[in-house]
C-alpha cells in the first residue's frame, strides 16, 4: 500500500507532463483516473479510521463518566457514614482483628471573614495574578477595535461524519 504522499507525487508529475515542442499537458487520463481513486480510497480509508478512533473515545468517555458518578455516589455514602461513626463514637477507640479507629489531634484556621475583612492585614492576603479576558478581547476585536498583541485568526475546522 503506497503512502499518501507518494501518490500526490505522482498525480503532481501527471499533472504537470508538457509537451517540449508544443507546449500542451500531457495527461494520460487513465493513469490520472487511477491514481485519483488510489487517493480518494486512502483519504477515505483515514477518514474512517478518524471516526471510528472519535466514536472509541467517546465510548471510553461514556464508560469514564459512569464511573466518575458511581465513584461520587461511594464517597458520599463514605463520607456519611464516616460522620456518623465520628458522631457516635466520639473520640472513642475503636480496635478490633479487622479494623482499628484511632483519633489524632490537628491544628487549623478558621477565619470569620466579617470581622477580617473590617480591619485588612496586607501581609495575610493573597492576590489572584492577572488574566486575559479572551471573551472581552474577541468581542471588541469584532467590533473593529484594536488590541494590542492580539489578533483575530480564522481557522479552518473538519468535520467528519
Amino acid at each position: 500500500m503506497r503512502a499518501l504522499y507518494e501518490i500526490n507525487a505522482d498525480l503532481e508529475q501527471i499533472l504537470t507532463q508538457v509537451d517540449e515542442e508544443t507546449g500542451e499537458l500531457l495527461i494520460d487520463p487513465v493513469a490520472l483516473d487511477a491514481l485519483t481513486l488510489e487517493r480518494t480510497e486512502k483519504l477515505e480509508g483515514m477518514a474512517l479510521l478518524v471516526k471510528n478512533w472519535a466514536a472509541e473515545a467517546a465510548a471510553i468517555k461514556a464508560e469514564e463518566d459512569a464511573l466518575k458518578e458511581r465513584r461520587q455516589r461511594l464517597e458520599k455514602h463514605s463520607a456519611r457514614l464516616t460522620q456518623r461513626l465520628q458522631d457516635v463514637l466520639a473520640g472513642e477507640k475503636l480496635e478490633t482483628p479487622r479494623v482499628a479507629v484511632t483519633w489524632r489531634k490537628s491544628k487549623s484556621v478558621e477565619i470569620d471573614e466579617a470581622v477580617f475583612w473590617e480591619n485588612p492585614a496586607e501581609a495575610f492576603i493573597r492576590y489572584k495574578e492577572p488574566e486575559v479576558n479572551k471573551t472581552a478581547v474577541t468581542a471588541a476585536l469584532k467590533d473593529g477595535g484594536i488590541v494590542p498583541g492580539a489578533k483575530l485568526v480564522e481557522k479552518l475546522n473538519m468535520t467528519i461524519k
